[in-house]
């Protein structure tokens, strides 16, 4: 498993994730085989990222690699919403072929984010690749998994459709961005991850009511939103796990998207 976070706002779109791999043990432990691997891809074409949690690797087949080699051939599609789709029904056919003792053993999910263009405005989505039934992460849905919209269903508090990528919805996640929503995203570790990401958010809306932000709007800002509290989890559990239990850790990234395409990693990444 791994944590996973995206943030989006008015002003960016912003992806974090730790870099931990870890390898179950004939006695139940996990071994740490990696610290140091982005979960993260850049998405030139879509103005966007993507960013995954649960299967890493299985024999020579890889997430990331598979994600990197999807986002090469992104400006094939004539939407965004096009190329999530595609990205799902190849994911499955490659799951369906890889070996595994147990079904859960291939659950994986998936965050993209890219920038659409609804009339005169570049307008953030977040689309949900994930063939997992939902949390906790014990059971995969039979028939795979799909590509789903999340923005207008997160702002209303509905069930996700494909009719969300219409106009009328996208412009009012627009008006909604406008007026200082804050959409936020996590997958992999959930429980652990949202407590420390509410505390962390409502730190800085208590320092912006101060003043006390040197730029709220910053992509900096936007990167350090994503990445702290992945960082903070990481530092508790390096000092409260048991060994050969903990699932999050290793170097942190992050990268960061603006409407124009322009990006920031402040942890060196692309």
């Amino acid at each position: 498993m791994t944590v996973i976070s995206a943030v989006i706002t008015q002003h960016c779109t912003a992806h974090a994730s730790d870099s931990l791999l870890t390898r179950l043990e004939s006695d139940g432990t996990r071994r740490p085989i990696e610290y140091e691997k982005s979960k993260l891809v850049y998405v030139k074409h879509w103005r966007g990222a993507a960013a995954f949690w649960g299967l890493a690797e299985s024999g020579h087949w890889s997430t990331l690699e598979w994600l990197r080699g999807q986002a090469q051939h992104a400006h094939e599609f004539s939407s965004a919403e096009e190329f999530a789709n595609q990205m799902a029904a190849v994911l499955n056919r490659e799951l369906a072929r890889l070996p595994s003792s147990s079904p859960v053993d291939k659950g994986i999910g998936i965050h993209f984010t890219t920038y659409e263009r609804v009339s005169d405005y570049w307008i953030p989505e977040l689309f949900l690749i994930s063939n997992w039934e939902g949390i906790p992460y014990t059971h995969i849905r039979r028939k795979g998994g799909g590509a789903s919209r999340e923005t207008y269903h997160t702002l209303k508090g509905v069930v996700s459709a494909p009719q969300h990528g219409e106009p009328r919805f996208r412009f009012e996640v627009h008006e909604a961005l406008l007026s200082g929503t804050m959409f936020r995203y996590n997958n992999g570790d959930p429980e652990l991850f949202s407590p420390v990401a509410d505390a962390t958010i409502d730190t800085l809306f208590r320092l912006m009511r101060r003043g006390s932000v040197n730029d709220p709007s910053s992509k900096e800002t936007h990167c350090a939103l994503a990445r702290r509290p992945i960082e903070i989890i990481s530092h508790l559990l390096t000092d409260f796990s048991k060994e050969g239990t903990r699932l999050i850790g290793g170097k942190p990234h992050d990268l960061c998207i603006s409407h124009d395409g322009t990006w920031l990693s402040t942890t060196g990444d692309y």
